[in-house]
């Protein structure tokens, strides 16, 4: 299909832009439409925290009836620094119709963008950082709609592989059900009580919530840092997630591990928001505002994501550490009584993170879902 590219230079282009997945992917049966408001807390230049530290373009492709058809992102992040970000910037917020011209109309789009701003390579698609939505899905097209994790038809690989990108990395997300499952005798078997021994575990202060929330940041980015993609959290981002959840957060869904006055591990988990809006549409009319409201104030929600886990560098890959890891599971997992979350899902893992996904799978964990991380070579600009 032939297909014209236009820049989004206006409020009502990016209103076009952020709608767009729900409009095109309205029959796909497994398509859930999160809400207008939420992604353009992601988007908006106005309203999401990557633009503290980063720069982006949106484009939408149109059809010759002049219907949108697609839209993609081109960003840099000024955050991604290091060897492994050398020469890259990156595309996103790639949703397109089952045509591959659009697709690579729209990535040629994008890489010519980031060769004017010098680049050699990009990589994606992530909205807008790698800290929130990350990769293109490719397995998994029927599990239910978690919370930051993005959904996307299966034919749009294939496009994205004609348009010239390779898979090079790809992202697990991992669900343990609480329900009928043998989690916590396999737990018992690593012997929790010896190694909770010398350890203390405490919720998130929600009346110090601003502060616990940078503790963990700090813990989570020294953590990760060595791993492959790491961009770190920044303090805006934080906030802004914080922020965002707060109506919905308990003391109960942050677990602070600490030895003596050190803090030595940290983990997240938000609930599923889906489950409040999934049936609301992305642009609910006021009454679906007002059940919305009501739906937060007297929901107790069944399943939510790990978005932050991690453990003092110090301590990663050692004996303390490995138990660490395993004291934020388990107390995850003891809390499912009083948080009502018996799904919890972890996502994402490195599929060559050998040692986290064998952990994670010996404690009966399942793969949900696949995403794909891509990347394409950039021809520098010649000069006139």
């Amino acid at each position: 299909m032939p297909s014209t590219i236009r820049p989004v230079s206006s409020k009502r282009d990016l209103a076009v832009f952020i709608a767009l997945p729900r409009r095109i992917y309205a029959d796909f049966p497994d398509f859930v439409a999160p809400l207008d408001h939420d992604r353009a807390q992601l988007i908006d230049p106005k309203k999401s925290a990557f633009w503290t530290h980063g720069e982006a373009a949106y484009w939408l492709a149109y059809d010759a009836e002049n219907r949108p058809v697609g839209r993609i992102s081109a960003q840099i992040d000024h955050l991604a620094t290091g060897p492994q970000h050398e020469g890259a910037g990156f595309f996103g917020c790639l949703d397109a119709i089952d045509d591959a011209e659009v697709v690579a109309a729209l990535v040629e789009t994008a890489r010519a963008f980031l060769a004017g701003k010098g680049k050699s390579l990009m990589r994606g698609p992530f909205t807008l950082s790698i800290n929130a939505e990350s990769g293109l899905l490719i397995e998994g097209f029927t599990a239910p709609p978690m919370v930051l994790m993005p959904w996307h038809p299966p034919y749009l690989r294939a496009h994205l592989e004609a348009a010239g990108c390779r898979l090079v990395k790809v992202l697990h997300s991992y669900a343990f059900d609480r329900r009928g499952s043998d989690l916590a005798e396999r737990l018992e078997k690593l012997g929790m009580e010896r190694r909770r021994r010398g350890f203390s575990v405490r919720s998130m202060r929600m009346d110090h919530l601003a502060e616990d929330a940078e503790f963990g940041r700090a813990l989570f980015n020294g953590s990760w840092a060595a791993n492959w993609g790491f961009v770190p959290v920044s303090p805006a981002e934080m906030a802004a997630m914080i922020k965002a959840f707060k109506p919905l957060l308990k003391s109960d869904y942050g677990v602070f591990v600490e030895k003596g006055d050190e803090l030595v591990g940290f983990a997240l988990f938000l609930p599923n928001v889906f489950e409040i809006t999934g049936d609301l549409g992305g642009a609910p009319s006021p009454f679906g505002w007002l059940k919305l409201a009501w739906r937060g104030l007297t929901r107790r929600f069944t399943g939510g994501r790990a978005v932050l886990f991690g453990v003092a560098p110090r301590l990663v890959g050692s004996v303390s550490g490995a138990s660490v890891s395993l004291i934020l599971v388990d107390e995850l997992m003891r809390r499912a009584d009083i948080t009502g979350v018996q799904d919890l899902e972890c996502g994402w893992i490195l599929d060559d993170n050998y040692a986290m996904t064998s952990v994670v799978e010996w404690l009966g964990a399942q793969s949900t879902r696949r995403f794909g991380v891509f990347e394409a070579s950039i021809q520098p600009l010649r000069a006139e």
